[in-house]
């Protein structure tokens, strides 16, 4: 019988030598955040953690502090210098199904590095039911989104990136 992803599971994927702990994400949400001052309108307001530590990692308000979107972040290990050969979908985990309540949503996805994201609206997400994948042995649910539908940010993207990905050159601030 294979069991479930558990809390314990997602507390080990997220561990990175650069962090406090797997739920600390502050570098990604500050190169996001940078990202969408450059790329919002100048009367937006960008807040971090708009909903508590559970919610959302960043919403973008209007002037009169209406939610405009709300943005998650995540990053991927085994995404650094180059697309993994082995990756045949972008993956949206169901765990993070709470999110796609808001009218608009953004997922955002990291390489290793924070040299790179790429964006999915939620829109494209919507599209695609959830199934079950096995990963290290155990059952997670994810829809399985096609590469088509998401945007790559950053630079040095390799031929197997712009091959896939329609994308935008743009420095990230770390």
């Amino acid at each position: 019988m294979t069991d479930i992803i558990t809390k314990t599971d997602i507390r080990n994927f997220g561990s990175y030598s650069d962090r406090e702990d797997s739920f600390d994400d502050g570098k990604e949400i500050s190169i996001i955040s940078e990202f969408l001052k450059s790329h919002s309108e100048t009367s937006d307001r960008i807040i971090e953690k708009p909903y508590g530590k559970y919610g959302v990692d960043l919403g973008v308000f209007d002037e009169m502090v209406k939610l405009k979107y709300a943005v998650d972040v995540e990053r991927w290990s085994q995404w650094n210098m180059d697309w993994p050969s082995n990756y045949r979908y972008i993956s949206f985990l169901q765990r993070k199904e709470k999110f796609l309540k808001h009218n608009q949503f953004v997922m955002i996805f990291f390489n290793y590095s924070l040299t790179k994201f790429i964006r999915i609206r939620k829109d494209d997400i919507l599209k695609y039911p959830p199934v079950d994948r096995y990963t290290k042995g155990k059952i997670d649910s994810v829809r399985k989104i096609p590469f088509e539908c998401g945007k790559l940010y950053g630079t040095g993207f390799t031929e197997r990136e712009k091959s896939i990905f329609e994308y935008e050159v743009c420095d990230l601030k770390i």
